[in-house]
């Protein structure tokens, strides 16, 4: 009990400031799928301001102060991938050239 008190208790710090939800969605579902945490956070409706404006319509990332090298680390490696053109890989499809092919039995 006393260890999962210092988990809900642990401080928040921030890892990215992103474009818009949708880019902050996809990192988050990114660092999640690596077991990090993430809480998203921003200080305008993205329906009322869908852009932004001297940083109005930014999106914040954040996670765990003991996540946060991880979470850099990931987030890296994702730049590196994006910046060299190689292809992003998603657990479940089979067959590349068949991106319709999840793998999964229906």
């Amino acid at each position: 009990m006393e260890n999962s008190d210092k988990e809900r208790d642990e401080k928040l710090v921030e890892l990215a400031k992103v474009q818009g939800d949708f880019e902050a969605q996809v990192l988050k579902g990114m660092l999640e799928s690596e077991g990090i945490e993430v809480a998203v956070g921003t200080g305008v409706t993205p329906n009322i301001l869908p852009f932004t404006v001297d940083g109005l319509g930014q999106v914040k990332l954040f996670v765990k102060e003991s996540d946060l090298e991880a979470a850099k680390a990931v987030m890296r490696e994702n730049e590196e991938r994006k910046r060299d053109g190689e292809p992003q890989e998603f657990e479940g499809s089979e067959d590349p050239e068949n991106p319709d092919d999840t793998g999964a039995c229906n």
